[in-house]
């Protein structure tokens, strides 16, 4: 039996991937937004470069793809889910690299 219903609206990988990557772009945003605002951005990305910080505050904006996540598996959409499951592991592998750096 297939579970994965392809009728279903935005069930493709693809919304999955775009989802998957936006989302912790936003939150990497907004976190800068609220918790270092009176900085420029640029000046942001050079404080967290030369703290070593940058792979920290990555791994926590990676965090909000849970959601998406359990909403596309819950609501039967396991094909986006699967996107979103691949653009963490992505940017998992990608900040993994970065800490090492």
């Amino acid at each position: 039996m297939n579970y994965d219903d392809k009728s279903l609206p935005f069930n493709k990988v693809i919304y999955g991937l775009l989802v998957g990557f936006i989302s912790p772009i936003l939150f990497f945003l907004l976190y800068y937004h609220f918790r270092f605002g009176q900085y420029s951005f640029s000046h942001y990305l050079h404080l967290l470069i030369e703290s070593k910080k940058l792979a920290n505050v990555m791994s926590i904006s990676v965090l909000p793809n849970l959601a998406p996540f359990m909403l596309f598996i819950n609501s039967s959409r396991y094909s986006s889910g699967r996107g979103v499951l691949a653009a963490t592991i992505i940017l998992g592998i990608f900040i993994f690299i970065l800490k090492f750096i």
